[in-house]
């Protein structure tokens, strides 16, 4: 079988590798379409990232050229992205029709729980849709009920998917411990706190003017006129999120550990993330991706919120997720689950996850030590059934087996 890999971006890859290494090792083609003029900052694919994969054959590919040609003409019988139904709509949207007619089958993968924001239309259109968890199946059918309703009692919501687990995570087994220690100057036994970046970049009043680089009375003065006086004591105070990581200095100082930030180039960090940090790291490789490296080596995580909750909980490494305002993402139908800090939540789940204000984290942080934060076994089982499905590492061959099923 010739199985088609829309490889556009260095983020569809992340999501895809083991599959794509998977699917070689059973023997099936893979072609890879990737754009080396990928204009998404930090998302251009390289011959070197590919070069993960000789077995596989790269066909540049621009995002948004006609598609069924290239399909046709290099004999896909299967074409394989994450969230599939949005990527074809946004690129390449009047060739659906074609794709279907050449008898393409189509499958979309899950990429950090974000199938549960994907328009039910795309059962229409997609053979099977992959969710990690089967809680994030029907929490999907449940937030979008009006518009799988609209699809008619035609529709078999079960036979349209599937629940497979994450293939992002397949790559924690291919992950050197050894080799990632000797990469950053880690000594064999030394803890490391992990700090994923906040992203700044992004329409967030609040990120901007409370923690942002401007000058505080600047951001105090913008924050006041803009209707956002409450803000203005945190500005005034100082740095939350400079004085956060200061705390996280202190607490490696405390415990001989060392501080690593994760970030991505996209981020706009502030410059004393890089001046604080043991080890700065941008995403440096694919396969395995670089958070997922560095995750296998931490012994405590510190996010905003983000996804890699679910990379922490995983490689079984207790996190600490910041809440910090979230305002640009409140469109998105999961944003309550994901967000809303309920008990037993994506981001509050203690003995996996503990979720943290900003103003209260540096205080913790400072009167903690890193045995504080301890993953309790029976609560990481539920995390993992509930949003994770499956930890055995073996998603992308379930992916696959159920494609060479259809086949």
């Amino acid at each position: 079988m010739t199985i088609g890999v829309l490889a556009h971006r260095r983020g569809f890859l992340r999501v895809l590798a083991s599959l794509i290494q998977a699917a070689l090792d059973r023997g099936h083609r893979v072609v890879l379409l990737w754009d080396p003029a990928q204009a998404k900052p930090g998302e251009a694919v390289t011959p070197s990232d590919l070069a993960a994969w000789p077995g596989a054959r790269a066909v540049e590919h621009r995002w948004g050229r006609p598609l069924v040609p290239v399909l046709r003409r290099e004999g896909v019988d299967a074409l394989v992205a994450p969230s599939l139904y949005l990527v074809l709509t946004a690129a390449w949207g009047s060739e659906i029709p074609a794709i279907r007619k050449a008898g393409i089958r189509l499958y979309s993968v899950d990429y950090a729980f974000e199938t549960v924001t994907a328009d039910p239309e795309g059962y229409r259109l997609i053979d099977t849709t992959f969710y990690t968890s089967e809680y994030q199946r029907e929490l999907h059918w449940r937030i979008m009920a009006e518009g799988f309703a609209r699809l008619g009692p035609g529709a078999d919501r079960a036979a349209r998917s599937a629940v497979a687990g994450s293939t992002m995570m397949d790559q924690l087994a291919v992950v050197d411990r050894a080799a990632v220690r000797k990469r950053y100057g880690l000594a064999s036994d030394q803890p490391v706190v992990l700090l994923m970046s906040l992203k700044m970049a992004v329409p967030d009043p609040w990120r901007r003017l409370v923690w942002g680089a401007s000058p505080r009375l600047w951001r105090a003065a913008r924050a006041a006129l803009g209707g956002h006086a409450d803000w203005v004591p945190d500005i005034v105070r100082g740095h939350g999120y400079r004085e956060l990581v200061l705390a996280l200095r202190d607490l490696c100082r405390r415990e001989g550990a060392a501080l690593i930030v994760k970030s991505r180039e996209k981020n706009a960090d502030p410059g004393f993330l890089r001046r604080l940090a043991d080890v700065f790291v941008y995403d440096e490789a694919l396969y395995p991706y670089t958070s997922m490296e560095l995750m296998a080596v931490a012994s405590l995580c510190v996010h905003f919120q983000s996804g890699a909750v679910l990379e922490a909980a995983f490689a079984g490494v207790p996190s600490l997720s910041v809440e910090v305002s979230q305002s640009h993402l409140q469109g998105y139908a999961s944003f309550d689950e994901v967000y809303g800090g309920r008990p037993g939540s994506l981001q509050n789940f203690p003995g996996i996850v503990w979720p943290v204000g900003h103003r209260e984290a540096v205080g913790l942080i400072e009167r903690s030590r890193l045995d504080a934060f301890a993953v309790e076994p029976e609560a990481r089982r539920r995390y993992v059934e509930k949003f994770l499905g499956f930890d055995d590492t073996r998603s992308s061959v379930r992916i696959l087996e159920a494609i060479e099923r259809a086949a």
